[in-house]
């Protein structure tokens, strides 16, 4: 009579031992696939994103970086405070600058860049101000300090969130 309580006891733990298990399992491939799943959306963001090549030039004095881009893609792109900038340039002095600029609403100060319009076929945008749709062309401007020097070579990038890119060389002629 022991042996059989015994056994009981050992049965009823070994049920509970697996239902954790299998609930521990269960979790697992859970979120696993939620993950998956959550991965697979961004992928299918990033196909239908895309950006034209940007088209750059600088302002007389150098410090001024003018940036236009065009969304060719199938997204609706905003959050600029969550892009990345990054200007790769040299200076008057032959110094090689390679800066990452941090986005303002507010006039633009040393080393920061701002959207200064977002257009549709050469019109401000009417529907959806501030979101930068298919088809619609961005502006940007950035301050760079030091300023770009003359006769140089350089570097814009941007970044948006989802990691699509689109870069373009621009040369400061004084």
């Amino acid at each position: 009579m022991e042996t059989a309580i015994v056994s009981l006891i050992c049965i009823a733990l070994i049920l509970v031992g697996g239902m954790t298990m299998s609930q521990g399992f269960l979790v697992s491939v859970d979120s696993t696939s939620k993950a998956l799943q959550d991965l697979g959306g961004r992928a299918e963001e990033m196909l239908r994103t895309e950006l034209s090549p940007v088209t750059a030039n600088t302002s007389v004095t150098g410090t001024m970086l003018y940036v236009t881009l065009t969304n060719n893609g199938q997204t609706k792109l905003n959050d600029f405070s969550k892009w990345d900038v990054i200007v790769q340039y040299r200076d008057g002095g032959d110094n090689c600058h390679v800066i990452w600029l941090p986005y303002t609403e507010a006039a633009v100060s040393d080393n920061e860049w701002t959207k200064t319009g977002i257009y549709l076929n050469g019109q401000p945008e009417t529907l959806e101000v501030g979101i930068l749709n298919p088809g619609e062309e961005m502006r940007v401007e950035a301050k760079l300090n030091p300023a770009v020097g003359d006769n140089t070579t350089n570097q814009v990038i941007l970044a948006t969130p989802s990691g699509i890119t689109a870069s373009g060389a621009f040369t400061h002629q004084p």
